[in-house]
């Protein structure tokens, strides 16, 4: 049996990562493996005051440094679990990560320090998109659920918050794979898997 891989999807929202975290578990489970799938913002405490803060008013009034805490508490939370799963030789799939909060709220002098706090990942999926089409993507999954936009999804917040995606493999030492997500999901379902074959090899 191969042993349990800790997996991440990450970068900006309305990439299609939650999307392709689904169809990776699916074609792991399928394949015999046992799978945990977890998210950031968690369920746990700190990552419901998350959820409840990003779409209302108040999230504008917050500073950076207020949203670095609760995203570094919530992780902390998260991360027990996941050590959990993976002692337990689960596969884990974290849809967000601490490469979210290096991108939203730090800035690059800050990454090496701020990430070696925290368990890494065996392999990370950055989707790349452009943020008009991201916006796009957000547009129509709020009309089917009636939800708010949340306090980061704005275009020009969020193409910043790209480019400083695309830089993370030139800073940290981590497995980040650079994924074109404007491409058909089935296709980019294929890449990630042969990526996750080669790694279970």
């Amino acid at each position: 049996m191969a042993k349990p891989i800790f997996i991440v999807f990450d970068g900006i929202d309305g990439n299609g990562k939650s999307t392709q975290a689904r169809l990776l578990k699916e074609y792991l489970e399928k394949r015999g493996f046992e799978v945990f799938e977890t998210h950031e913002p968690s369920h746990g405490e700190y990552g419901q005051q998350i959820e409840n803060l990003l779409r209302k008013r108040e999230a504008s009034s917050l500073t950076k440094q207020k949203w670095l805490e609760l995203f570094t508490l919530d992780r902390k939370d998260n991360i027990r679990e996941i050590l959990g799963a993976l002692q337990e030789g689960k596969m884990v799939i974290c849809d967000r990560y601490y490469y979210s909060t290096l991108a939203y709220q730090l800035d690059e002098q800050e990454w090496q320090y701020y990430a070696s706090e925290f368990l890494k990942p065996d392999i990370v999926f950055i989707l790349d998109i452009e943020p008009k089409i991201a916006i796009e993507r957000l547009k129509e999954k709020y009309k089917i659920t009636g939800e708010k936009k949340a306090f980061f999804e704005k275009l020009n917040i969020l193409a910043t918050v790209r480019k400083k995606f695309l830089l993370l493999p030139q800073y940290l030492n981590d497995n980040i794979k650079i994924i074109q997500g404007d491409r058909q999901v089935k296709i980019i379902a294929k890449e990630i898997e042969k990526e996750l074959d080669n790694l279970i090899k």
